[in-house]
Formats: structure tokens, C-alpha cells, sequence
């Protein structure tokens, strides 16, 4: 006889438990706010004017001043040059991850797609990253940067905040687009003979 109860009760406890999580659980779900970390960085050049053979310095100073984020990315892009060998070096740097190196025609991601959408890279790029991106720990990184011919020579910077939930997560919101379709802010060399 208490076999018999046994059974019945289980089924209808399963029964409630899957109408509550399909039904009623995720709506409490998708009311509740999200966190939305938002990167933010000011960077400079020691020198904007150099020589032919000189050299000047680009420091990036950035950090999350939005809420508790997953990963906090600052990129630069050299759109100039198809490769950073002997004319860009790290000097410092104290993101939690070291580096990372992408050089020209290395799969990249695109439109703030954190890894969805994909495409190739037209120049070489350096990205350093923190993980967890915690609210107003400052990160910095200080780049040597030596071009090998006379001109204008760019270098892009710009910074994501994973997840990628809207235009906060990513800065600067405007201006100029990068080979992955996402905002820069650019810096120039004028480097004379």
C-alpha cells in the first residue's frame, strides 16, 4: 500500500518541479537585471613627432568603471605594419594575462561577437587582458614603439568588457572602425626623415 502512494507523489512533485522551471523560474530570470561592466582607458604617446630611427612610447592606463564584468580587454592595432618584429615592444604591463601577440591573417572576431562571428586579420594587433573584470582595478600597459620608415603611422586602441551586453561594454562608443568592425580611438606618429 505505501508502494502505491510512493509512486503517484513522486510523479506529481516531477510534475510541478518541470511546470515551475519551464514555465514560472524563467521569467524570474529574465527580469532580473544584468551586470554591465564598462571599459574605459586614456592612453598617450611620449612623443606624437619623431626622427627616422627614434622611438617613442605609447602608455595605456584603462580599467572597469561599470559593474563586475568577466573578462576586461585592452587592444592595440598597427594598421601600417604586417608585423611587430623590431618595431613594437612591451615595456610593462600588469594585466592578470600576459599579451597576446595577433599577427596579419590570424582568425580574429568581429562586431563584439566574443568569438561568434570570426574573420581574418588585415594587420597585427597586441591584446592583454584581466580576468574577472573587477569595478576600478587600474591596468596599465606601456608599449615602445620604433617605426621603420618615414610618415604618418597609426596605431589603434580600444578596449571590451565581456559579456558583451551593449554599446558600455566596449570603448570608445564612436569614430574610427578597425578591421573587426569595432570603434577605435586613433593615435599618430609623424615620423620625419
Amino acid at each position: 500500500m505505501k508502494k502505491i502512494l510512493f509512486f503517484p507523489v513522486i510523479a506529481s512533485l516531477l510534475v510541478i518541479y518541470f511546470v515551475m522551471s519551464v514555465f514560472v523560474l524563467p521569467e524570474q530570470f529574465l527580469e532580473k537585471e544584468q551586470l554591465i561592466s564598462q571599459p574605459y582607458f586614456e592612453a598617450k604617446l611620449s612623443k606624437s613627432e619623431i626622427s627616422l630611427g627614434e622611438s617613442t612610447s605609447l602608455e595605456i592606463k584603462s580599467k572597469n568603471i561599470g559593474e563586475y564584468g568577466d573578462i576586461h580587454i585592452v587592444s592595440t592595432a598597427f594598421p601600417d605594419i604586417d608585423n611587430t618584429d623590431s618595431i613594437i615592444k612591451i615595456v610593462s604591463y600588469d594585466y592578470l594575462q600576459s599579451p597576446i601577440f595577433i599577427q596579419k591573417g590570424d582568425e580574429i572576431s568581429i562586431n563584439y561577437s566574443s568569438g561568434l562571428e570570426k574573420s581574418v586579420s588585415k594587420y597585427p594587433s597586441i591584446e592583454a587582458m584581466s580576468r574577472p573584470s573587477i569595478p576600478n582595478v587600474p591596468f596599465s600597459m606601456t608599449q615602445l614603439i620604433t617605426p621603420q620608415k618615414t610618415g604618418v603611422f597609426q596605431i589603434y586602441v580600444k578596449s571590451i568588457n565581456i559579456p558583451h551586453v551593449n554599446e558600455s561594454s566596449h570603448f570608445p562608443n564612436s569614430g574610427n572602425m578597425d578591421h573587426q568592425n569595432e570603434f577605435v580611438e586613433k593615435f599618430e606618429i609623424f615620423v620625419n626623415p
